[in-house]
C-alpha cells in the first residue's frame, strides 16, 4: 500500500512537471507567434522620420517598385492589344502633366481603322509645361490616348549601383527626402491603388470596433475572425481578382502573409495562452491589433483620397517602351522610368490650366535646413496664403494661342489682392473676351474643392502632404457646346508625403484659402 501512494504521487508530480513544462512551452510558442504578426503589421506602418517608408528596407522597396512595374506593363499591354477608347471622328485631345499641360494637333482619324488595331502611340514631348521645365529636369511625355508619362528619379537605386556611402555622399544625397522621393511617390500611389482593392473589406470587417468603447467589449473570437476574413487565403475577401494582373500581387502576398504563414499549432498556443490571461500575449495581441486598427483607418482614408487624385497606371521604363516582352523589367534593369497617370486634360479641346502648390511649407520636417531656407526663400507668402501659383495657361480664342504664365509670375504675387487677380486672369473675368468661366464652372470647381476640405477635416488624421499641388483644368472655349467636359480638380504630386499625428493643417489652410478667394470672384459673377 505505501508503495502504491508513492508511485502515484510520483506519477502526479511528473505530470504535474510535464502541465508546467508543456505550457512554458505553449506560452513561448504564443508569444513569439503574436509578437511575429505584430511585427509584421507594424512594418507597414513603419516611420523613418515621418516618410511612411522604412528606406532601409531593401527588400520592401524593391517589391513596391517591381509591383508598379508589373502594373504599367499590364497597362500598356491591355493598351495596345484590347483597349479602345471612346472617340468622335474630328475629335482633338490635348494633353497635361500632373503640374503641366500643352495642346496638339487633331488625331488623324485614319489611325483609327479597326477595333482590334492597337491605339497607343508614342510618347511625346510636351510642348509647354505650366510653370516651365527646369535645365536639369526630363519633360514629362504625353502618350495616347489619355497617358502622361512623369519622369522618377530613383536616386537610391542609382547610389546602390555605384555602391555611394550615404553618410559620406555630398550634402545632397544625404537628405534622404530627395534621395528617397521617387520611390516614396509610386509607393504612396501603389497604397492608392492598394486601398481602393481592400478599402469595402476592411471597412465591413472593422465596423464593430468603430462602434466599440474599449478592448474589453471586442471578444477575442471576434477579432481573430476579423483579422482572419482580411488576411487569410482562403477567404473569399481576397478572390483571385484581387490579385491578379493588376500588379499588386506582392503587397497583398505581404499582407496574406501575416498569418498563413503560421501554423495549426501556433494558433493553438495563442489562443490558450490568451485564454489563460497570459499578460505578455495579451499585451501583444491588443498592440497587434491597435496596428491593425490603425492600418485599417489608413487604408480607408487612401481610399476616399483616391477620389481627387489623377488614375494610377503603374511605372514604365521608356528606354524598353518599344520592346516587345512579355515580362516587365525589373529594378536592375530598368533605366528611365517613369509613372504612367492619367490625362486629366483628354478630355478638353482647349484645357486653361492652373497648378497652385498647397501647403504653409513646401518642404519636409525633417528636410536639412538649407534646403528649408531655400524653399522659404522661393516665396515668404508661402506660410502666409498657404499657397503659391506654380504657373497656368488660358486660351485666348481670338488669337487661337495661349497666354501663360511661370514660376516667376507666382512669386511674385505677394498680397491677397495679386493672388486674387492672378485667379480672375485665369478665369478670364476681367477680360474683355466671349470665354470666360461660366459661373456654374466656378460653382462646380467649389463643391470639388469643398469635398477635399472634408476630406482633410473629417477624414484625414494622420498624412501630410508636403509640395503637393492642387491642378484646376476647364474648358477654354465656352462657345462650343459641343466641349461641355466639366472642370476639374485633383490633388497631385506626392513625392513628399509625411505620416503626421492630427493630419495637415498647412494643406487644410492653403485649400480654405483658395476656396475663400475663388468664392469672392464668384460672388462679382451674375447668379
Amino acid at each position: 500500500m505505501p508503495f502504491f501512494i508513492n508511485n502515484n504521487h510520483g506519477r502526479v508530480a511528473i505530470l504535474a512537471i510535464l502541465i508546467v513544462v508543456l505550457w512554458r512551452i505553449i506560452k513561448r510558442r504564443a508569444r513569439t507567434f503574436i509578437r511575429l504578426l505584430e511585427s509584421d503589421a507594424l512594418r507597414f506602418l513603419h516611420s523613418d522620420d515621418g516618410l511612411m517608408l522604412n528606406c532601409n528596407d531593401k527588400e520592401l522597396l524593391e517589391g513596391i517598385i517591381q509591383a508598379a512595374l508589373r502594373r504599367g506593363h499590364i497597362t500598356l499591354q491591355k493598351a495596345t492589344s484590347k483597349v479602345k477608347p471612346e472617340m468622335s471622328t474630328g475629335t482633338s485631345f490635348y494633353h497635361a502633366n500632373s503640374s503641366s499641360g500643352d495642346s496638339s494637333e487633331s488625331i488623324d482619324n485614319s489611325l483609327l481603322n479597326e477595333q482590334d488595331e492597337p491605339v497607343l502611340w508614342k510618347p511625346q514631348q510636351m510642348i509647354q509645361q505650366v510653370g516651365g521645365v527646369a535645365s536639369h529636369k526630363q519633360p514629362v511625355l504625353t502618350l495616347e490616348p489619355h497617358y502622361i508619362l512623369k519622369p522618377l528619379r530613383l536616386t537610391h537605386l542609382r547610389m546602390e549601383r555605384y555602391q555611394h556611402d550615404y553618410n559620406g555622399a555630398k550634402d545632397g544625397l544625404k537628405d534622404k527626402t530627395k534621395v528617397y522621393r521617387g520611390v516614396r511617390e509610386i509607393a504612396f500611389y501603389e497604397a492608392l491603388a492598394f486601398a481602393s482593392r481592400l478599402s469595402h473589406v476592411i471597412v465591413s470587417c472593422m465596423e464593430p470596433y468603430y462602434n466599440s468603447s474599449s478592448m474589453k467589449e471586442k471578444s477575442i473570437g471576434h477579432l481573430l475572425s476579423c483579422h482572419y476574413n482580411i488576411f487569410r487565403s482562403s477567404s473569399l475577401s481576397f478572390a483571385n481578382e484581387f490579385t491578379s494582373s493588376d500588379g499588386a500581387l506582392s503587397i497583398v502576398s505581404r499582407v496574406k502573409d501575416m498569418c498563413t504563414s503560421a501554423d495549426s499549432w501556433d494558433r493553438i498556443a495563442f489562443l490558450l495562452a490568451h485564454f489563460a490571461g497570459d499578460e505578455a500575449v495579451m499585451s501583444a495581441f491588443k498592440s497587434y491589433i491597435d496596428t491593425c486598427t490603425t492600418l485599417a483607418t489608413t487604408i480607408e482614408t487612401l481610399n476616399k483620397m483616391s477620389d481627387f487624385t489623377p488614375t494610377y497606371y503603374g511605372v514604365v521604363d521608356l528606354r524598353r517602351f518599344d520592346m516587345n516582352e512579355d515580362s516587365p523589367p525589373t529594378t536592375t534593369t530598368m533605366s528611365h522610368p517613369h509613372l504612367l497617370l492619367g490625362n486629366i486634360t483628354s478630355n478638353f479641346r482647349h484645357p486653361n490650366i492652373i497648378d497652385i502648390k498647397m501647403g504653409t511649407q513646401a518642404y519636409e520636417p525633417s528636410a536639412p535646413e538649407s534646403k528649408q531656407r531655400r524653399e522659404i526663400k522661393k516665396y515668404p507668402k508661402q506660410a502666409e496664403f498657404g499657397l503659391r501659383i506654380v504657373g497656368l495657361r488660358v486660351y485666348d480664342k481670338a488669337a487661337n494661342d495661349y497666354i501663360c504664365e511661370g514660376k516667376s509670375f507666382g512669386t511674385g504675387l505677394m498680397t491677397k489682392a495679386q493672388i486674387i487677380g492672378a485667379f480672375r486672369m485665369f478665369f478670364c473675368v476681367d477680360r474683355d473676351c466671349s470665354n470666360a468661366i461660366r459661373p456654374s464652372g466656378v460653382d462646380d470647381i467649389l463643391r470639388q474643392l469643398n469635398r477635399i476640405i472634408d476630406w482633410f477635416e473629417n477624414v484625414n488624421s494622420d498624412i501630410a502632404i508636403y509640395a503637393g499641388s492642387i491642378l484646376i483644368v476647364y474648358e477654354g472655349d465656352t462657345i462650343d457646346s459641343a466641349f461641355s467636359e466639366p472642370p476639374a480638380v485633383k490633388m497631385i504630386d506626392f513625392a513628399h508625403v509625411c505620416r503626421k499625428q492630427g493630419g495637415d493643417d498647412g494643406y487644410l489652410k492653403g485649400i480654405k484659402t483658395l476656396f475663400a478667394m475663388l468664392h469672392e470672384i464668384r460672388n462679382t459673377m451674375p447668379s
